[in-house]
Order: structure tokens, then sequence, then C-alpha cells
């Protein structure tokens, strides 16, 4: 089931950001689009952590929310990722990028091992870490309709 929620994420957000490369689009949607991608999940954390109780089925499905919005900002910040790095470093900058995301990845069962002393911990954190990646994520400057950098002067003028 979560692999299904996942290729719906992927082909979702492949949509989203194919219809931004249309010239009709505002130039700063992208990082919108991948900013309430990212809030997806917090929200649905939060709503798990309160209504668990509720039944069954309720916190399921806000459960795979939560994982399709996940599943879709990573692939836009991925995409992302890779427009803003100059060429000069671009492979380099896509593998720390990817460093670090496994760092989340490997973290992530010992952040789960908290709600054996307090049951709501583990979901806020995660929901924290994503409310504050996607406020970050605003702050990226847009690519659309502009050369990628090639060198560091270009990425310091590009900014500009």
């Amino acid at each position: 089931m979560l692999h299904c929620i996942q290729a719906c994420g992927y082909t979702g957000n492949a949509l989203a950001l194919y219809s931004l490369t249309l010239e009709f689009t505002s130039s700063k949607l992208r990082t919108r689009i991948s900013f309430g991608y990212m809030c997806l999940y917090p929200v649905a954390a939060i709503f798990v952590t309160v209504l668990v109780y509720c039944s069954f089925w309720f916190p399921l499905i806000l459960v795979l929310l939560g994982k399709f919005g996940i599943t879709s900002a990573y692939g836009s910040i991925y995409l992302l990722s890779a427009e803003l790095f100059p060429t000069v470093v671009r492979a380099n900058g896509l593998g720390l990028a990817s460093f670090f995301a496994r760092i989340g990845s490997i973290s992530g069962p010992f952040i789960l091992q908290l709600s054996s002393y307090v049951k709501w911990l583990p979901l806020s954190i995660f929901g924290l870490l994503a409310v504050i990646a996607g406020l970050l994520l605003l702050l990226l400057p847009e690519t659309k309709n502009r050369d990628l950098p090639q060198t560091f002067e270009d990425l310091d003028n590009w900014k500009s």
C-alpha cells in the first residue's frame, strides 16, 4: 500500500512540476508547491497524534496523506537542489545533499524509539523538522527561465 502512495506521490509531483514549466505560471510557485507538499506531513502528524484513539481508518488515511506529501516534497527538493548547485560542483553537491538525507533516514528509527517515553514526541519531531525544512525552502531562489549557474561567480551574480 505504501508503494502505491509513493508512486502516486512521485506522479503527482511530476505533474505539478510539469505544469509549472508552462509560461503562464508564477515564478515562485514551484517552491510554494514544494512547501505545500512538505506541510502535508506535519498537519497529518499532528492530527494522527491527537486523533490516534478515534478509529482505525482516520489515522491510517492521515499517515498515508503524510507519506504522499513527503514523497512529493522529496522529489521536488531533489530537482531544485540539482538546479541550484553550479555545474563545477553539481555532482558533489547532490552527493552531499543525499548524504544528509540519509543521515535523516538513519536517525529516524532512533527518534521513533522516543515513543516509549512520550507517545507524541516522534511525530512532533518529524513534523517540526518538516515545517522548518519547508520554511527554509521558501528562501531558495527561483530557477525558472534562468540559465543554470556554471561557476561560483555565476551563482553569486544569480543571487543578486
